[in-house]
């Protein structure tokens, strides 16, 4: 099965639209557009307005969360998408980052998020949904013509890595680009598919990647320093598992935990990149030259990967990178 790969848009108006565009043309499958409705703008207007000026592209959150909406609100809002844009839609979704904590929210905890996500797929499937006795669904689903949209859940710990092998229609993994935590990940995922009753070869699996391709090293790590600060704050968030988490990785999270400043989200000049250095930007992310880059990713084709997110510049990735992993699934 061909690998899928996706870039990323921020849904501030005026700008998402132009990425995906340029993205469609330089042959990314899919582009997931940022939901942090106090940093940038409304997720599914910008998705609306990607999809209609694209034709091909498959048009992501990148990622929604359990807190800010009704199930009921994402759903009809992702659905929406899917019958406007020809079944182009996915809906990506995880416990919450900046979306719940620039509304003094903590992020969605597993049961919480469980509870959610069954939820929402009952409304995606166009079932009732029991809301406090009421039976609850979108009776509107049987006048249009669209497919189920599949529900990505995205995890970094183990809790959440289980849930989504339980109730995901895909699954995508936010635990860096080593390839044994990759394995590690894959792992957690294929034991929990097989704990639910479900066929693990049956769920497509990815990762969101930090990537950064430059001639310059130096100048390729520090490109994706803000980003990869924020990726491996993911696995610092309550109730992360630090146990579960190798050397390298347990000495920067455990510092993010109380370091990391969401008024500095994602800025490579933030005061908590200060926490990572060299060695482990090289851990976390894919940095470096076209060559290194894709020698850094091809083992996770060659685990089996379905689908690669990447968050960074797409210098060198369309051109010379994305081929060389296309053609390793040939």
């Amino acid at each position: 099965m061909p690998i899928e790969f996706a870039t990323m848009a921020f849904a501030t108006p005026g700008g998402a639209v132009p990425v995906a565009v340029a993205a469609e043309r330089a042959g990314f499958d899919i582009v997931h557009v940022t939901d942090s409705q106090c940093l940038r703008g409304d997720v599914y207007t910008q998705l609306m307005l990607c999809g209609q000026a694209t034709s091909r592209i498959k048009l992501a959150t990148g990622v929604t969360n359990p807190l800010t909406r009704h199930p009921s609100v994402t759903a009809a809002s992702i659905v929406s998408i899917q019958a406007e844009c020809g079944n182009r839609a996915i809906l990506g979704i995880g416990r919450g980052d900046s979306a719940v904590l620039h509304i003094g929210r903590a992020p969605a905890r597993m049961r919480e998020y469980g509870d959610y996500v069954r939820q929402l797929q009952g409304y995606l499937r166009g079932e009732a949904v029991d809301q406090d006795g009421f039976a609850s669904r979108l009776r509107w689903l049987d006048r249009i013509d669209a497919a189920k949209v599949p529900v990505d859940m995205v995890g970094s710990g183990p809790k959440s890595l289980a849930l989504a092998a339980e109730l995901a229609d895909r699954v995508t993994m936010a635990v860096g680009a080593d390839p044994g935590r990759i394995e590690w990940g894959l792992g957690q995922v294929r034991a929990a598919a097989r704990a639910a009753g479900r066929d693990p070869d049956a769920i497509p699996v990815g990762a969101y990647v930090n990537v950064s391709v430059d001639d310059d090293e130096d100048a390729a790590r520090r490109t994706a320093r803000g980003f990869t600060a924020t990726f491996a704050h993911f696995s610092a968030s309550v109730g992360a598992d630090f146990d579960n988490q190798p050397e390298i990785l347990r000495n920067v999270t455990e510092k993010l935990v109380t370091d990391y400043d969401t008024n500095h989200h994602s800025q490579a000049d933030a005061p908590h990149t200060e926490l990572l250095d060299a060695d482990f930007i090289e851990w976390f992310a894919a940095v470096g030259n076209a060559d290194k880059v894709i020698r850094r990713l091809a083992p996770l084709v060659e685990l089996g990967l379905d689908h690669l997110y990447f968050v960074g510049p797409w210098t060198g990735l369309a051109e010379e990178v994305m081929p060389a992993l296309r053609r390793m699934r040939a």
